[in-house]
């Protein structure tokens, strides 16, 4: 299998001097294209620290992460940027929708971004929104919609270019059951049947049956990383 996410020695601190405070004290991972990985542990573990590296979007003080065998601090700004539009979907806990957009619009923006014309970009999107039971509200705007359905938005903005890794951030904090079990159903297909590579950080027990493998942070290290048969 292609290994989508490599990650070595991983050392990350915050703060100077006397209150330097060091998150991530030399995490190793690996994730394969085809994997649904999810990881969990409490508050302050330094979940979020991690996929934030892993996207590119924190640099790391120390030690290595290759996405799909590129080094992205060793990519310029632009580079960087291209890189990840790309191959990386991100759902942020805040969801990071543009109030002026359509929930259409919204989720075409990583097409348009790759130069797809409008037209059959907010097309493509209309069909993934679809798929994640908001049809009905292709025409509304952010403010207009529940926390779940932004979630939902701003997971099928994630997906709508078919990245080649997607990480989630506590992806159905905002979502029931029902919808919950809809997101990871839609999300798992595509893992399988794209042999796209997933990770998750959650709390959320209902969708652990969901995961390849879940990997427990504490402290800013992995205690602990269980196959889930």
């Amino acid at each position: 299998m292609e290994i989508a996410v490599k990650c070595s020695k991983i050392r990350k601190s915050f703060g100077e001097g006397n209150l330097r405070f060091e998150v991530l004290h030399g995490i190793d991972l690996e994730v394969k294209a085809g994997e649904l990985l999810m990881i969990v542990g409490p508050s302050g573990s330094g979940k979020t620290t991690l996929i934030s590296i892993i996207a590119g979007i924190l640099g790391h003080d120390d030690g290595e992460c290759f996405l799909f065998d590129q080094d992205i601090d060793a990519l310029s700004d632009i580079e960087k940027t291209r890189f990840r539009g790309e191959n990386l979907g991100y759902v942020f806990q805040a969801f990071n929708l543009i109030p002026m957009l359509s929930t259409a619009e919204n989720v075409a923006i990583p097409l348009l971004l790759n130069h797809m014309k409008r037209e059959e970009a907010v097309k493509h999107a209309e069909k993934r929104l679809s798929q994640f039971g908001l049809e009905d509200k292709i025409g509304t705007y952010p403010k207009q919609l529940s926390g779940g359905q932004q979630q939902r938005v701003a997971i099928a903005r994630a997906v709508i270019h078919n990245p080649k890794l997607i990480i989630c951030d506590e992806p159905t904090s905002a979502l029931d059951h029902e919808n919950g079990i809809l997101v990871l159903n839609h999300l798992r297909e595509i893992v399988d049947k794209e042999n796209r590579a997933l990770i998750v950080v959650t709390h959320d027990s209902r969708i652990f049956e969901f995961a390849d493998r879940i990997v427990h942070m504490e402290d800013g290290l992995i205690a602990e990383t269980k196959e889930n048969l």
